[in-house]
């Protein structure tokens, strides 16, 4: 069994990459073609549909609610308590949900009031984008606990496997859909055809490979308790989380106008693809952090967080230091000379997810101890001082405004967060610090220098210098990761596995 589970992480992990680097490159390599197509006015009102509707479908904290107590009543080898809250749970989602279709459809008629710089025909294009991706959003939101209920049972192959076909099919329908017309209405059509066939598949997994039952029956005031307690204050944490990211748009579309928010998407699509790379790895450990609980064993929770956090603090690193010697050479490239200010974007909202990144494991481990109520009082004092920091500054300087109120929220979010891992969930992380940071340095000094340095010296220019410099940073970065950021036992097992496969 520990096998079995040990290759659902590892094959799980890879088709996450996977999928990632599909829907990375898909994303690089049509975003430009899209708008193209679209034009930027277009884009920028399917970033405001999307974002828009993105800020009321947030799952409210049942989707953490599945995972963490899926995942604690499995390690007690508790069925029913399993299938009892998972009834509660979907419950609750048809009532947020019937919430919602109320709340998007009196919005609706208020469109105009709030988008005041949009143009009465942005604003007309706009209503049809917004119908379309409400209207799959309110269908498809119950379906949403599927992806825990998956996690929890370490179904991470075939949630993976979903994902990755998601990503793929997706691409497929949008090229096909801009080959028959350069509607942007089309390219909204073709995201939700791939989606409802996605959750139809996902659907179909659960009810063949999971014992789970949902007892719709479920009730009594203990569980309605030990529910509530969780989810009101994860669904804070996630509502304010990614809410100055989903509320950006939206903000820009009062203060600026609909070239802005073109200009800020492209950068909050890389700090997502950026984001799902410090995530792709983070949910497969929910359910063994909570065995470690369960079991009495917190002693090993450490371990896996430096395990995990030095992964993830070079692997991130390559990424960003490659995105902040390279980047604005790549954006002018990627999207055109007018692109080049979501350079500037980009770099300051990546920064608090590399930071934050190495982490993962404390605040896995907050959710399965149910200590988030901590992390949740913070973030709406947060959130709220950085949403306006937000508006303000995007008044004078656009789509950076809204960059630096965002990096501002989530650093003063990490910071606190740091308080809650050593106060509150035990975790020592003078000692975390001590094992994961110091072998970075060097690596992230000596790949910046050589970044900045050295690479504007090569003669290269156009998309062959970019790849020829991006490769140049690499190799430099990986070589110091060896002789710097990986122990000697480290570097000694790297070696034996490389020679076992010679």
């Amino acid at each position: 069994m520990k096998k079995i589970k040990l290759s659902q992480v590892k094959l799980g992990a890879m088709i996450s990459y996977l999928a990632l680097g599909v829907n990375i490159l898909a994303g690089l390599l049509y975003t430009p073609w899209m708008v193209d197509k679209i034009g930027q006015s277009n884009y920028g009102l399917y970033t405001l549909a999307n974002s828009l509707i993105g800020i009321f479908m947030l799952d409210f904290g049942l989707g953490s609610a599945v995972s963490r107590f899926v995942s604690k009543y499995r390690a007690e080898g508790d069925l029913k308590g399993a299938n009892n809250i998972m009834g509660l749970i979907y419950k609750l989602y048809f009532a947020i949900d019937a919430v919602i279709f109320v709340v998007l459809a009196v919005l609706f008629f208020f469109l105009e009031a709030i988008y005041t710089k949009l143009t009465p025909a942005e604003l007309d294009l706009f209503r049809v984008l917004y119908v379309i991706v409400a209207g799959f959003n309110v269908v498809s939101f119950p379906c949403a606990p599927l992806n825990g209920v998956l996690n929890s049972y370490e179904k991470f192959i075939q949630l993976k496997s979903c994902d990755l076909f998601h990503k793929l099919f997706t691409v497929v329908c949008v090229v096909i859909a801009l080959n028959f017309s350069n509607s942007v209405v089309l390219v909204v059509a073709a995201n939700v055809a791939s989606s409802l066939l996605t959750i139809l598949i996902k659907l179909v997994i659960v009810k063949s490979t999971v014992p789970l039952k949902a007892n719709l029956r479920a009730s009594g005031a203990d569980l309605y308790k030990t529910l509530f307690g969780f989810t009101v204050w994860t669904a804070i944490i996630n509502i304010m989380q990614r809410f100055t990211h989903s509320f950006a748009p939206s903000v820009l579309g009062m203060t600026a106008s609909s070239l802005e928010i073109a200009v800020y998407a492209p950068a909050v699509t890389l700090e997502g693809y950026f984001y799902a790379l410090s995530m792709a790895v983070n949910g497969l450990f929910l359910p063994r952090v909570s065995r470690h609980i369960a079991n009495k064993e917190e002693d090993k929770i450490l371990p896996l967080m430096v395990k995990v956090g030095r992964y993830q603090i070079l692997f991130l690193g390559l990424v960003f230091v490659g995105f902040v010697c390279v980047g604005r050479d790549f954006m002018v490239l990627w999207m055109g000379p007018e692109y080049e200010k979501t350079y500037y974007c980009t770099m300051i909202i990546l920064l608090p997810t590399l930071i934050s990144a190495s982490m993962q494991i404390a605040g896995t481990t907050v959710i399965a101890k149910n200590l988030i109520r901590y992390q949740a009082i913070w973030m709406i004092i947060s959130g709220t001082i950085g949403l306006a920091l937000s508006y303000v500054l995007s008044i004078y300087v656009g789509a950076i405004g809204v960059c630096i109120g965002t990096a501002t929220t989530a650093l003063a979010n990490t910071v606190f967060n740091n308080v809650i891992y050593k106060k509150k969930a035990g975790i020592n992380m003078t000692e975390f610090y001590k094992k994961c940071y110091p072998r970075a340095i060097p690596v992230y000094g000596v790949a910046l220098a050589f970044g900045f340095l050295v690479l504007p010296l090569v003669p290269l220019t156009g998309w062959l210098g970019l790849v020829v410099k991006a490769a140049m940073l690499a190799v430099v970065f990986l070589a110091m990761c060896l002789v710097c950021g990986l122990t000697a036992a480290e570097r000694k097992g790297l070696f034996n596995k490389l020679l076992r496969r010679g």
